[in-house]
């Protein structure tokens, strides 16, 4: 049998601080949730949809760098290649250690940038974040 009242639901002190504690947790989670979205990593990939282009870059200095998140590859190299408007840039890339000897300095490598946003760019064999690799596979 259902009542119908006028009257608002009598909750108990100890009901009301639950539902403030409840609350409270869900807007820390929900907070938490969106702090932590790559929203770099996801511009990234959309402006890869729009296409990418391979051409050629050259490889000007390599270097070692030891990090703790990527401990399989501490070569890190400086290469310059030219977008289509002709401007030579300059970008640098995390190698894996595995690949020293295709990344010598003066050595010709193929480079992919995207297509809308030439700045955006990348080098097969790079190391990339885990969710990157997979966006870019499930979007593809």
């Amino acid at each position: 049998m259902v009542y119908l009242s006028s009257s608002p639901i009598k909750r108990t002190r100890a009901q009301k601080i639950l539902r403030l504690i409840v609350g409270v947790i869900a807007v820390s989670l929900i907070l938490w949730a969106l702090y932590s979205i790559p929203y770099d990593i996801l511009r990234e990939e959309r402006a890869r949809l729009y296409g990418e282009i391979v051409t050629s870059g050259q490889v000007l200095e390599v270097r070692t760098d030891v990090t703790p998140r990527y401990p399989e590859a501490r070569l890190v190299i400086r290469y310059t290649y030219v977008d289509p408007d002709g401007f030579a840039r300059f970008a640098e890339a995390r190698i894996p250690d595995s690949q020293w000897q295709k990344f010598q300095p003066g050595a010709v490598i193929e480079v992919i940038y995207g297509r809308t946003q030439p700045a955006l760019v990348r080098v097969p064999g790079e190391v990339e974040p885990r969710f990157q690799v997979w966006l870019r596979e499930l979007i593809n």
